[in-house]
């Protein structure tokens, strides 16, 4: 686990769910009456009527830490933000464990892999940390924007009708670390990229404080925590 990342996952009533998971949980056979767009409640999955119950299945990203200015003639000493002074110095065919991976690279062979391992996930969580380390020259609000939507639009062209449940890492804001209303526009990009599966009143709570809840079945709720304040 990757402590720094403070990115925080709650669901249901304190059951976490890392990695890939497959929870069997029971599931009503009376599928439940529909949510007011206020109430802050998603749809849950229906049912069939005396049908098994049907298990959950989640994949769990995180800490995917782009480096968009990745280079092969990057020097792996310095995190490949700076060019190497020699060829024994750059990043092999496969990149290096001392650095962080470009979205063509790393990120898209990751995806690719989820998707051939579980193509209908019941949802993703997204942990935070979208952005990595990058040359100094080019870290900023807008380098961490061009981040997050790397990492949306891999799991949006992968994944295109699973709800993605994105928490906010250290690395999502600028300055790094920024909680409460200072951080309200990662809070609205966040919503902005997955927003769409969440309920109205959720959406809005994601918008405005980066902390919301999301309904995945009729016995569990999912919830994402904005960390950085705590």
């Amino acid at each position: 686990p990757h402590m720094s990342c403070r990115a925080a996952w709650l669901i249901g009533a304190c059951c976490l769910i890392a990695g890939f998971s497959s929870l069997g949980l029971p599931v009503s056979s009376v599928e439940p009456p529909a949510a007011s767009s206020d109430s802050g409640r998603g749809h849950a999955p229906a049912s069939s009527h005396g049908s098994a119950p049907q298990p959950l299945r989640f994949w769990h990203l995180t800490d995917v830490h782009l480096n968009l200015w990745h280079s092969a003639r990057a020097d792996v000493r310095d995190m490949c933000r700076s060019a190497a002074p020699s060829a024994e110095r750059r990043p092999g065919s496969f990149g290096h464990f001392n650095c962080d991976p470009a979205p063509d690279g790393l990120l898209r062979l990751a995806v690719a892999r989820m998707a051939e391992a579980e193509p209908a996930p019941s949802a993703i969580l997204l942990g935070g940390d979208d952005h990595g380390h990058v040359p100094p020259s080019r870290d900023g609000a807008s380098a961490l924007s061009a981040s997050r939507r790397a990492v949306a639009s891999a799991l949006a062209a992968a994944f295109p009708s699973v709800p993605v449940l994105p928490a906010l890492g250290n690395h999502d804001t600028w300055p790094y670390f920024t909680a409460g209303e200072a951080a309200g526009s990662a809070f609205a990009e966040l919503a902005e990229l997955y927003g769409g599966h969440l309920a109205p009143a959720q959406r809005r709570h994601l918008a405005s404080r980066g902390y919301y809840c999301h309904r995945l079945s009729r016995r569990l709720w999912g919830g994402g925590l904005e960390a950085n304040s705590l």
